[in-house]
């Protein structure tokens, strides 16, 4: 036994009133509707009882997933130049670096000092002359 085609309106539940309140919503806060509107339509639509009685309210609304995203320029692309912090981010870089080294392992900074104090000035002083003896 197979059921029916129906071809009259569906009852529709308390989901489907709550999403067709929340589609209003976002066209209320996208300016497509005005508090009144948007007050009457919601109002229509907590007391629809059938799925036929929920497209009026849309008839003459964008559907949301046509809704193409604009996607917004940046302040510092529209003027041509990216902003100052961008020419010091890599100086910054560096500097956490040292420092998350240093804090770490306070040994390198040891290393450093060594390497400096015999293969720096003095080193090359000593050649450059000769020892003394």
């Amino acid at each position: 036994m197979s059921l029916p085609e129906r071809t009259a309106s569906l009852r529709i539940g308390d989901a489907e009133r709550d999403q067709a309140v929340a589609l209003l919503s976002d066209h209320f806060v996208a300016g497509r509707l005005t508090q009144d509107e948007f007050e009457e339509r919601s109002e229509r639509a907590t007391k629809a009882r059938y799925d036929d009685e929920l497209a009026p309210l849309f008839a003459d609304l964008p559907d949301p997933a046509a809704q193409v995203a604009v996607r917004r320029q940046p302040r510092w692309e529209v003027q041509g130049r990216p902003p100052a912090f961008l020419f010091l981010l890599p100086f910054l870089m560096v500097g956490l670096v040292i420092a998350s080294v240093s804090f770490a392992a306070p040994w390198v900074l040891w290393v450093f000092f060594w390497i400096a104090l015999f293969g720096g000035p003095m080193h090359h002083r000593r050649h450059r002359y000769g020892h003394r003896r």
